[in-house]
This record gives structure tokens, sequence and C-alpha cells, in this order.
């Protein structure tokens, strides 16, 4: 099974994870959820601009990031281990996110190289990989379509990201509270 095809088991792990190592306070909760929120925003957003393998997306967060939906990822994650306040919960993610999805990341360029060539190797010299350049939202209302968004299935995630909230809250008010 590839790194690609290994993410989405791998949610479930973590979710499990999170679900028996997490510790939370309401303290963690509040402070965990903005940064779950902006990533789910982001990925959102992202999500709303992509055209997935028909045409290489280079406009909205696209313009400022080569890898908006990871970053997204990788925020909502690291929201919810502030709201899990477990110290082995954030090695584990760590190391699930280096195995996963760098390699993911990895061989998703070497496929859109061979989709798009020189058009994407233009692309990636002037767009940085993860940590996004400055961008004004205006940029991004002139090309997000929530509907793309949803075709993208990004509904799940956001529906995932709900269920852990208040599993968290709910563990919390049984377990911790």
């Amino acid at each position: 099974m590839t790194a690609t095809r290994w993410r989405v088991p791998w949610g479930y792990v973590a979710g499990l994870l999170l679900l028996v190592l997490a510790d939370p306070t309401p303290f963690t909760i509040a402070a965990g959820i903005p940064l779950v929120l902006l990533g789910e925003m982001i990925r959102i957003v992202a999500n709303g601009s992509l055209v997935k393998d028909k045409k290489l997306t280079t406009w909205g967060l696209y313009a400022h990031i080569r890898h908006p939906l990871y970053l997204g990822s990788a925020l909502i994650a690291a929201g919810f281990i502030i709201m899990a306040w477990s110290i082995y919960l954030a090695c584990i993610m760590a190391v699930l996110f280096i195995a996963v999805y760098l390699r993911t990341i990895r061989r998703e360029e070497e496929k859109m190289e061979e989709l798009f060539g020189v058009e994407y190797l233009d692309w990636t010299g002037d767009v940085p990989r993860f940590i996004p350049r400055r961008w004004a939202p205006r940029e991004i209302d002139d090309n997000f379509i929530l509907e793309r968004a949803w075709a993208n299935r990004e509904q799940k995630a956001v529906l995932g990201v709900i269920g852990a909230v208040v599993i968290l809250y709910l563990k919390y008010l049984i377990v911790g509270g």
C-alpha cells in the first residue's frame, strides 16, 4: 500500500489514539479549536479552488503554497494535539506526519510533474512547498467555488473535525470532568 493510500487508515488510527490518549480540559479544548478551525478553513478554500488532475491549479491559495491541503491538515492535527494535551499523541502524530505525509507529498509532486511537465516545474520554482507566502483574502474570493470544495469531498473532513471535537468534549465530561 502506498503512502497516499495509508492516509485514510492512519487517519482512523490517529482518531482512535486521540480518543484513547486524550486528557482534555475546557482550557485545552478552547486553545486547540482556533487551530482546528483555521486548518479546516484553509482546506475548504484550497479544495474550493482545486481542479484535480485536469488543470494545474496555480490560483487562490495555490499561488502562495503548493500544498495548502496538507498545511490545513497539519494545523488541524496540531489543534487536536493541543486539545488532547498528550505528549504521547504529539510524538506519535509527528512520526505519522513524517512517515505518511512527506512520502505522499513526494509522490504527488512526481505525479504532477508527469501530468504537467515544465508548467509544473516553473510553478514549483516560484511557490514554496509548505510555508505560504502572504496573500490577500480578495485573491481567494475570485477563484473559490464552494461546490467545488464539496465535489472534492471536503464535507467529510468537516464532519470528522466536528465529530472529533464533540468526542473530546464528551471525554472531558465523562472521564475528566
